[in-house]
């Protein structure tokens, strides 16, 4: 069974887990802790048999309007023998969802172009695409609140 959540300073373990699973010098004990403690940041994973299988970290940002924070969503990531498996299309659902509840208005994300798994996850899950300026980039971004 996988569970799809926002992890907390209590899922520090879990968390600590990703740095042998993902890739190496990704997580630090230190700034991992800090990271959890600030709760305008998000990593939100998915979890299998107490393993992080999927996540996506990133930074919730305040606005000056009234229409709510946005979040910006730094990295995502699903174990290469879980992709294509959906992880990736329900971690973005249920972050909309979460920015939902929480009165986040929006989120976004940068990939590139040549990303073409990538390009097609954000697509299916209701993206909207805008091309950058630099000829590769391509910035997503995901409605959560009208």
């Amino acid at each position: 069974m996988r569970e799809y959540r926002k992890l907390q300073i209590s899922d520090i373990t879990l968390v600590l887990s990703m740095e042998g699973d993902f890739r190496a010098n990704f997580i630090c004990k230190e700034n991992a802790r800090q990271f959890l403690l600030n709760p305008m940041n998000w990593i939100f994973a998915c979890i299998q048999d107490k393993q992080i299988i999927g996540f996506a970290y990133g930074y919730e940002l305040n606005r000056l309007d009234s229409k709510g924070n946005m979040l910006y969503i730094h990295e995502i990531g699903v174990l290469p023998q879980f992709q294509r498996q959906g992880v990736g299309f329900q971690l973005l659902s249920s972050i909309k969802n979460l920015c939902k509840l929480t009165g986040i208005c929006r989120f976004f994300l940068f990939t590139q172009k040549h990303n073409i798994a990538a390009c097609s996850l954000y697509d299916k899950a209701g993206g909207d695409k805008t091309h950058n300026t630099f000829e590769d980039d391509v910035t997503y971004f995901f409605v959560t609140l009208n």
